[in-house]
């Protein structure tokens, strides 16, 4: 009985004061006529205000839910997430934009960053269209890659897995490199492959390349927090803070690019031709 009442005790609260709300809507008049109109206002809103607090707790996720489902459709129109197709008689205003990256809101049922090789599962699989090779992105960054799906989830790959890198470049001066994770902090990766050359600054944004197939150009990964120069391979490796806190991560994106295949065969090509 006692774990009845701990697992169901918010929902009888929920049952409580909506039943109090009821008996104060039916007896308002009756109970101003007993006390003073002030006071019985003051008390009526009181628990009015606590009942829309607890319907707010209640319908949150419904609301998160609604705010996912509309950012995914915002993020179809940003210019990252189309390529340029421009006429032979170019001229400024002919400029067209094809869509490249489509996305879909998921959710993370499971998630490790205390494991050397961490993994994400998704509660959305074959079934919504999700393929292997697809990247999963959050609100500022990026989760992971998807490595496996069944008809109703997915299983990724997880950013802080050193198994994964990802095309990654400064934002102000687009030195690219790879970023990894090294796996000791689940709040760091590292930005390898930056040139001597190049000049950066602390607190400094990393962000994808959009040299890849996965992710497209421009997602914020985190800022660099610390560097030290590679004197064997003669670039920097940079420490990078994630923007995307991994322990409390549960709505993410899962990305399409419409245009995998043509990518991924015009880089076979390239390899072939080069043997």
């Amino acid at each position: 009985m006692r774990d009845f009442f701990l697992k169901w005790r918010f929902f009888i609260l929920f049952i409580l004061l909506e039943s109090t709300a009821l008996f104060f809507s039916f007896s308002k008049n009756n109970f101003h006529q007993n006390i003073d109109t002030g006071s019985s206002n003051f008390i009526i809103g009181n628990i009015y205000e606590s009942i829309y607090r607890l319907r707010r707790y209640f319908f949150l996720d419904i609301e998160n839910e609604k705010l996912i489902n509309e950012n995914s459709k915002l993020r179809h129109f940003i210019i990252s997430s189309k390529i340029k197709k421009i006429t032979k008689d170019f001229k400024k205003k002919n400029i067209d934009y094809l869509q490249q990256y489509i996305y879909t809101p998921v959710k993370i049922i499971n998630n490790s960053i205390y494991e050397q090789d961490n993994y994400i599962t998704i509660n959305k699989g074959s079934l919504d269209g999700i393929k292997t090779d697809m990247g999963i992105i959050l609100s500022y960054g990026i989760a992971g890659i998807i490595i496996k799906t069944s008809p109703h989830f997915s299983i990724a790959i997880s950013l802080l897995n050193p198994k994964i890198k990802v095309n990654a470049r400064l934002r102000k001066n687009k030195y690219f490199g790879t970023v990894s994770w090294d796996g000791i902090d689940h709040e760091y990766i590292v930005l390898y492959d930056i040139p001597r050359h190049s000049i950066f600054y602390k607190g400094e944004i990393v962000e994808t390349d959009g040299k890849s197939s996965t992710f497209p150009e421009g997602i914020p990964i985190g800022r660099v927090t610390c560097y030290k120069f590679d004197e064997k391979y003669a670039n920097y490796v940079i420490k990078v803070k994630l923007f995307e806190n991994f322990s409390t991560i549960e709505n993410a994106y899962v990305v399409k690019n419409l245009f995998k295949k043509e990518w991924n065969n015009i880089q076979l090509y390239k390899v072939e031709h080069q043997k």
